[in-house]
């Protein structure tokens, strides 16, 4: 093969991936689809990557598989938005078929330099791992630049087949790129590298080490500066499952504290869980024009079944959500668009609870749902969801455990999940309940439920396969009260 025909190759892969992907979409079922969340136009969809505002709007990518509803040989998608909302297809972004990256572009991020958007991503060569750049004038089209960080590059313990998920970001003069790493004896790292250019990096130090073998790889890092406090997200395969906290086999945490550029050291003050959900991993943020800092996520999980998948495609994103620090800790709420796509609005007020009721002009499957629980002397008192004869999935505080639990066990489908974890049916998280209230706002979108719990303490995400609508609110062993219900219809 001579030079033409091989650049000639190289530029069909990703017209390939979208010839494909405009032949196919009529075979698509629609049963699961969300009507607000980014989710593949085919396919398989994991970590989002590159978000970034630029070019008058923003940017999502995302680790894509035009070619079947399963992980393998990963490309770029890529949606532009201006409200998160309405989720416009773009070209793919990236498609493996470089002799650096023939067998994947995975996950990454992106840097606007001199007008260009840059996208920085693991370029995988059979087993080995290494970073590599693509550039584009128009946020449209890009070209690949190749490989700018070598496995060579890695310090002497490093695992060169466990190397990947580049964060970079400009600190001062100098560009940043936080790398998630695997050590020989098995220890989660996270590793920086600093560049003038983009092109030449140089190794700086290992931020962060986990010093326990039976963990893995830290996937995904995420860095940010929200009032003088840095953030940093991560997501740990195997992280241990402490009472309530990481359940899930693959977990998705963040650490706030001090990060020093120069040196490569993060001064941890407290690390917590993200989501307390089932289907939350990898997230990535970036910084608004009006100076929000807003969080993207894969709105599933490794090692489950996903029943999408024989509809022919699987995966999707949380709806992005506005972070803040509030003593120390991390606040999430939904991004304030949603709600110019709110309508329809049914409220009630002091409404008894002793038992399960139904209210009128309250159901649907996509919709806002703003509750406030006097939780009295109920020993549970919550919210059943996606109803349909005897399946549901419910929201509800347990007394006895003192935990908001969301139970998904009666949904009439079975999710297997992998061995590591315990179930995949029942998540627990904490939460204050001052005065013996309980405040929830649920996002309901098909199939996806998102919890925020008291103004976004604590957030649970979880997809329901119930296939209903019906919604009805309940305490038992004992008396409850709704102080307030909102209800809105989101329509897009």
């Amino acid at each position: 093969m001579n030079g033409n025909e091989n650049d000639e190759m190289k530029k069909n892969a990703v017209q390939t991936a979208d010839s494909y992907i405009a032949e196919n979409l009529s075979v698509l079922q629609q049963t699961y689809r969300h009507s607000y969340h980014a989710m593949p136009p085919i396919g398989w969809m994991n970590d989002p990557n590159g978000f970034i505002y630029a070019f008058g709007k923003y940017q999502l990518f995302y680790q894509f598989y035009p070619y079947g509803a399963s992980w393998n040989s990963m490309h770029w998608g890529h949606f532009t938005t201006q409200d998160f909302i309405h989720w416009r297809l773009e070209p793919t972004a990236l498609a493996p078929d470089g002799d650096f990256d023939r067998d994947g572009c995975f996950s990454g991020t992106s840097v606007l330099k001199d007008g260009k958007l840059y996208l920085m991503y693991t370029s995988v060569l059979a087993d080995i791992q290494t970073q590599s750049l693509a550039v584009s004038s128009d946020g449209i089209r890009f070209e690949k630049i190749g490989e700018v960080i070598s496995s060579n590059q890695l310090p002497e313990d490093a695992l060169r087949t466990e190397f990947r998920d580049p964060k970079v970001f400009k600190r001062g003069n100098a560009y940043y790129a936080l790398m998630g790493s695997r050590t020989i004896q098995g220890e989660g790292q996270i590793l920086l590298y600093r560049s003038k250019d983009l092109l030449k990096w140089e190794f700086v130090n290992v931020v962060r080490r986990d010093r326990l073998t039976t963990r893995g790889i830290y996937e995904c890092p995420d860095l940010f500066e929200y009032e003088g406090k840095d953030v940093m997200l991560l997501s740990p395969q195997g992280y241990e499952t402490k009472d309530w906290r990481y359940e899930n086999w693959q977990s998705a945490i963040y650490a706030v504290g001090k990060f020093d550029a120069e040196k490569g050291i993060f001064e941890k003050e407290y690390e917590d869980e993200i989501d307390g959900g089932f289907d939350f991993y990898a997230p990535q943020t970036l910084k608004s024009p009006d100076g929000r800092i807003i969080m993207i996520g894969w709105m599933q999980m490794w090692g489950r079944r996903m029943p999408t998948a024989q509809h022919g495609w699987a995966g999707s994103m949380i709806l992005p959500r506005e972070l803040s620090i509030k003593n120390g800790r991390l606040y999430q709420r939904p991004v304030r668009e949603l709600q110019d796509y709110c309508w329809n609005e049914v409220t009630y007020k002091n409404v008894a609870l002793n038992g399960n009721i139904v209210l009128t002009g309250i159901c649907g499957k996509k919709i806002e749902l703003h509750l406030l629980f006097d939780l009295k002397n109920s020993a549970r008192v919550g919210v059943r969801i996606f109803g349909h004869g005897e399946r549901y999935a419910e929201i509800y505080y347990d007394r006895s455990a003192d935990l908001v639990v969301f139970n998904r066990s009666q949904m009439g489908m079975e999710i297997f999940h992998d061995a590591k974890e315990k179930d995949a049916s029942v998540r627990s998280v904490r939460v204050k309940t001052e005065e013996n209230r309980l405040e929830m706002l649920v996002l309901l979108d098909v199939i996806s439920c998102e919890v925020f719990l008291n103004d976004g303490e604590r957030v649970m995400t979880g997809n329901v396969y119930s296939g209903g609508s019906d919604i009805s609110f309940f305490a038992e062993g004992g008396e409850a009260e709704i102080i307030f219900l909102e209800k809105y219809d989101i329509i897009n």
